[in-house]
């Protein structure tokens, strides 16, 4: 029982310290900019997940084509290895909890997920 406990704990302890690694990977203005734009698109709190892979890929793809605008050649990522997966999962994780974030503070200002809605007369 106890090997059990410490597999869970391994497992959560690797999954945060991935979080953290994707927080700190979208800690940036760029990031912070993706984060913003999809919290404000986002239309409620079950979107979440989808709304944080989409703004994962928009980073991977931004991180792909910028070095192409600077005239640079397209170099695309090695899709099938593990490292590449492991940092889109963190992206994810880090997305997940910055949109999450703004999404809260947006639904505080606004007064609700999709704001105020009126009447029709």
């Amino acid at each position: 029982m106890e090997s059990l406990f410490d597999s869970i704990g391994a497992f959560l302890t690797g999954l945060f310290n991935l979080a953290q690694g994707g927080f700190d990977g979208v800690n940036q203005v760029m990031g912070l900019l993706i984060a913003v734009i999809a919290a404000l698109i986002m239309t409620g709190w079950s979107r979440l997940w989808a709304t944080a892979l989409g703004a994962a890929f928009i980073h991977i793809l931004i991180g792909v084509v910028r070095p192409m605008l600077d005239g640079g050649a397209l170099v695309l990522p090695a899709l099938l290895s593990l490292d590449f997966w492991m940092t889109v999962l963190a992206l994810f994780l880090g997305y997940a909890i910055v949109i999450a974030v703004f999404f809260f503070i947006r639904t505080l200002v606004t007064g609700g997920a999709h704001g105020r809605r009126r009447a029709a007369h």
